[in-house]
């Protein structure tokens, strides 16, 4: 058995698009599965995996000797926690396969294939920010900035004056770290360390006739964000994940002697946003595979316009349905999989049964056998191959199929 994994995005996605992936399967024998899909994951402090989202591709079933190839793709939702590198805050994708162990039956066979992703905020919702004035006097400083929304790389002026004070020292201030709560300890992840305000940047001054004092952003500042991730998967329910930017202006001011000894200190908070995005970088996503498209009507259409399969026949038996499906186009079809369920009072669908063909011939025409306790209306059945061609077949079993 050979797994491969590959992303259709070029290694990376952005929140609130669909992350494309192709998947190919290689059994070197007949084989029988129990499951695969793909899973996106994360490591939060403790290295556990932490499953975000993910995509069944099989259900339990056998399959022909030979190649299958599945596209499927996840909607990354606004809510994820973008990659953050600096913070081992990253994401992989790993594809699964499970089958029935040789030796132990009460044991399952699981073959794995991963391969990293990197997960981008989109920069535009910060863009339409409105940037204020600020202005502010305490005990004799006075302060004011022509706006408190800043790029990286941008210079930060910071007018003051003050008749009281002999220094004025101010610093940039960066508050991050990563949130990590896990409901079945009841408390803040034991792994994450409670860190200290870091000083990304320092001006001071003693020349109280200077007016106005500068301080640079640094080009590597990481953008003000909050973010916070709940699972909606009840086995994860009261996880809560998330990471913090924060930033702020220190102001500390030393009195002259007549007017006391203790330095004044104040802290105003500030934005930091991305950088636009490059007109090249833009134009390229705007036309790039990653983009979420409007699902094309025609994705799931019958067979009856796609004129591929047909059903020739459905013969049934005490709990037993044998279904003749035959390849009516003029073309050969490769890795082709039909997984069949039943439909009860027209809401339920019954447990599946899928089977996998390496060829299936132009004409030729496949035996299917269902078996099931309950009592259907119809069977539905969705063939789907190497093209990636869906095609969904829902038969009532009153039917006249020759």
């Amino acid at each position: 058995m050979k797994l491969n994994l590959s992303d259709l995005n070029n290694g990376y996605v952005f929140l609130g698009d669909k992350l494309k992936v192709r998947t190919t399967f290689n059994f070197e024998e007949d084989s029988s599965i129990l499951w695969s899909g793909i899973r996106l994951l994360t490591h939060p402090p403790c290295l556990k995996e932490l499953q975000i989202t993910k995509e069944d591709i099989f259900s339990k079933g056998n399959f022909e000797k030979g190649e299958y190839i599945r596209e499927k793709s996840f909607l990354i939702k606004n809510n994820v926690i973008p990659t953050i590198k600096n913070r081992d805050l990253e994401y992989e994708l790993k594809l699964i396969l499970r089958q029935p162990h040789p030796n132990n039956p009460d044991d399952d066979l699981v073959i794995n294939k991963t391969q990293k992703i990197e997960i981008k905020a989109k920069d535009t919702d910060q863009q339409v920010m409105k940037p204020n004035p600020l202005s502010l006097s305490i005990s004799g400083l006075n302060v004011s900035l022509s706006k408190d929304i800043f790029k990286p790389g941008e210079t930060i002026k910071i007018n003051f004056s003050s008749d009281e004070l002999k220094q004025v020292e101010i610093r940039l201030l960066q508050k991050a770290n990563i949130i990590c709560y896990c409901e079945a300890y009841g408390q803040t992840c034991s792994k994450v360390e409670e860190l200290p305000p870091a000083i990304a940047g320092d001006a001071r001054t003693s020349d109280m006739n200077k007016d106005f004092l500068l301080l640079k952003v640094p080009e590597i500042a990481q953008p003000s964000h909050n973010y916070l991730w709940e699972p909606h998967e009840k086995e994860y329910w009261g996880m809560k994940y998330g990471s913090y930017v924060k930033w702020s202006l220190m102001f500390i001011g030393k009195p002259k002697p007549e007017f006391g000894k203790e330095p004044i200190k104040l802290e105003v908070p500030i934005t930091i946003i991305a950088k636009p995005v490059g007109e090249d970088e833009l134009g390229t996503d705007l036309f790039s595979k990653s983009s979420a498209g409007a699902p094309s009507i025609f994705d799931e259409v019958s067979s009856k316009f796609q004129k591929v399969y047909k059903i020739s026949s459905i013969d049934s038996d005490i709990e037993k349905y044998n279904i003749k499906i035959k390849n009516i186009s003029k073309e050969a079809l490769n890795g082709v999989s039909v997984n069949v369920s039943g439909l009860q009072e027209g809401l339920f669908e019954t447990a599946p049964t899928l089977t996998g063909f390496h060829r299936w011939e132009a004409g030729e025409e496949k035996e299917i056998v269902y078996k099931t306790k309950q009592n259907i209306t119809a069977l539905i059945c969705v063939l789907e191959d190497n093209s990636q061609k869906t095609i969904r077949i829902q038969t009532p079993l009153s039917s006249d199929f020759f």
